[in-house]
């Protein structure tokens, strides 16, 4: 009933009151298994999301309401293996359904969230590769997984570091270079996730990953 009322209120919003038409994550994540066994890569998703928000008061400011999303995300990095550290590559890739909560400072910055909660599952197809060596042939094999993430999104911080970026440049400081370059980096990390993520056997055996994401969302 939640999603099929959000669903009409999409419908009947104008554009300018909907949420930005299109949200994503780019991060690095680190996994592990229940063995110790890690995994290092970047992940990579983008999604539409449907939602309108919503005003406590016509002469508020702020906004906020639940945000459903559809989109796709892909995963690739490697792992160790025997004999041979860090060879195992490993690609996971599938759509996403994403259901959260977000909230709005309209008035400083219409549509996009300055924070935003979320959990989210992705069924995956996941394809693992060996390289051949002399003593151990290589190969690919597939299988089918499943992930499920929690995460957050703080734009507000991005912008609140642009925003004191334009002040370090409006004022001609001397150090301008030394400063603004490492915290414009750093203004963009504003997503942190935690996940979950079952395989079934490939190269590697069937196992559970835990992990956690780092990295940039909007």
């Amino acid at each position: 009933m939640l999603l099929v009322l959000s669903l009409s209120a999409l419908v009947t919003a104008a554009p300018d009151e909907r949420w930005f038409p299109v949200t994503g994550v780019v991060g690095f994540t680190a996994q592990v298994q229940p063995t110790g066994t890690p995994t290092l890569g970047l992940d990579v998703q983008v999604l539409a999301p449907f939602g309108v928000p919503r005003r406590a008061e016509a002469s508020s400011e702020r906004a906020d309401g639940f945000v459903f999303a559809l989109g796709g995300r892909g995963f690739f990095g490697p792992t160790p293996w025997p004999n041979c550290d860090w060879c195992l590559t490993r690609l996971a890739v599938g759509p996403s359904l994403r259901a959260g909560y977000a909230t709005s400072s309209v008035a400083s910055l219409r549509r996009i969230p300055d924070f935003a909660v979320w959990i989210q599952a992705s069924p995956l197809y996941v394809l693992e590769r060996l390289p051949d060596a002399p003593l151990m042939p290589g190969g690919s094999r597939s299988t089918l997984g499943v992930r499920v993430d929690l995460g957050f999104g703080a734009f507000w911080w991005t912008r609140q570091v642009l925003r004191m970026l334009g002040i370090i440049v409006e004022e001609g400081a001397t150090q301008v270079g030394l400063i603004s370059l490492p915290l414009f980096g750093l203004g963009f990390i504003n997503h942190v996730g935690l996940s979950w993520e079952y395989s079934g056997a490939s190269v590697s055996s069937a196992a559970h990953r835990f992990g956690v994401t780092l990295g940039a969302s909007l």
